[in-house]
């Protein structure tokens, strides 16, 4: 397998795809606002709020992917798990934000010509693209792992969408 074949199996392993692990979407699944907005005590973010810290991160890479010199608009991590209004219609919207990023990502990765995964992220970031994916799916895959959880403390995890 190529290195894009493999980057692109990897995005789409913590985005849409069951292998070893449950991926995003698949753990959204059902998943309503009032199940989104539950969290076990105070210091746990919720799922709405660990799927808009995915997004934001993402969307960046996304755009630096395209060769923007996307720079944050928040000062710290935990800005990134900040969400607005919490009703149907604005969840609805956030699991949408998601499935277009990463969408636009594996695209991306799929027209990308080999080379570009050895290439540095930017003059700032030497880090090699082919290893900033890896990360990223590894970073998705985490979260997916925390959404999970609380799913299950929920008690609304159906047991046979998991993985065997």
């Amino acid at each position: 397998m190529s290195m894009k074949g493999l980057l692109k199996t990897q995005i789409s392993n913590s985005f849409d795809t069951n292998g070893w692990f449950v991926a995003v979407m698949n753990a959204l699944d059902s998943v309503n606002v009032e199940q989104a907005c539950w969290k076990p005590t105070d210091d746990v973010n919720c799922i709405w709020e660990t799927l808009a810290h995915l997004t934001y991160y993402n969307f960046a890479y996304v755009q630096r992917f395209k060769g923007i010199d996307y720079e944050y608009d928040v000062s710290s991590n935990d800005q990134t798990f900040s969400v607005g209004e919490y009703n149907e219609t604005e969840w609805q919207a956030e699991i949408a934000r998601f499935n277009a990023v990463m969408t636009e990502f594996r695209d991306l990765i799929a027209a990308a010509d080999e080379a570009k995964f050895a290439e540095p992220v930017s003059a700032s970031n030497q880090t090699k693209w082919a290893t900033l994916i890896l990360n990223i799916s590894s970073h998705n895959a985490y979260h997916a792992g925390q959404i999970m959880l609380l799913r299950k403390l929920q008690g609304n995890w159906d047991r046979s969408k998991a993985v065997s």
